[in-house]
């Protein structure tokens, strides 16, 4: 291959035997730590969307001694923002099916304004929300990482997520929702907790946002007498109260 051909290859970013050559070296998790590193930064020179993806894959394996693991991920956060706009897609796609989503959430907070951050975790949470996922737990975090000025978007997916099968996943929803309750929202926290005969964390944590919001259980007074369980306890006017707290 002559020099121009070189500068022209380069110019086009990575081959795809040079993508796959990369990727093998950044999730060994054996070995010496400067071949990761090494294939990472060459990925973040790079900069295309398809380095970007392959950088994501730091990711989703995890190398023996933690401190290493942290330090690597947290630089390859900074690789990510790094790549910037090229970046963004890479991110989302990922968040929609890999279970560790927890750094690329941080890297794309910092390539996004604060609404456009907020637009992106919404569309993921919408497709989760409506389809099958492997790792519920992601749901959770991307939920925690949601602004409040998010809420009005966001709130019919929310409410569906009270209907997850996983706990986490639930909980989450519920917080979410519990600061910025109005009555339907307070009604559907109750025939939630009504509904999760067997979910004990689930009950507990609705009993505590219904104490830490004050809130009456009007309406649903005599249902909610028949499954109310100690700790906890209902007022003579229909608000939820711990024993063991300040009334």
């Amino acid at each position: 291959m002559g020099l121009l051909d070189k500068i022209l290859a380069k110019d086009k970013g990575p081959s795809p035997r040079q993508l796959r050559r990369a990727m093998k070296q950044v999730t060994q998790i054996h070995g010496d730590a400067a071949t990761r590193v090494g294939a990472l930064e060459r990925l973040a020179e790079w900069g295309t969307p398809e380095a970007a993806s392959t950088l994501l894959r730091r990711f989703t394996v995890q190398v023996s001694q933690g401190s290493m693991d942290l330090e690597e991920k947290q630089y390859t956060v900074r690789l990510i923002v790094q790549i910037g706009q090229s970046a963004v897609e890479p991110i989302v796609q990922y968040l929609q099916t890999e279970p560790e989503v927890t750094w690329p959430v941080r890297a794309l907070r910092e390539l996004l304004p604060p609404q456009e951050f907020d637009d992106a975790i919404k569309n993921v949470l919408d497709r989760l929300a409506t389809g099958y996922h492997r790792w519920p737990e992601a749901k959770s975090v991307l939920i925690e990482h949601l602004s409040d000025d998010a809420f009005p978007q966001i709130r019919a997916t929310m409410l569906k997520f009270l209907e997850d099968e996983n706990d986490d996943v639930l909980v989450a929803a519920a917080q979410y929702l519990a600061r910025h309750a109005d009555e339907e929202i307070r009604e559907r926290l109750i025939e939630t907790l009504l509904g999760s005969e067997h979910r004990p964390r689930v009950r507990g944590r609705i009993f505590e946002l219904f104490q830490e919001h004050d809130w009456p259980v009007k309406g649903y007074r005599k249902r909610v007498e028949e499954v109310i369980a100690e700790p906890f306890y209902l007022t003579a006017k229909g608000t939820v109260r711990r024993r063991g707290l300040p009334g």
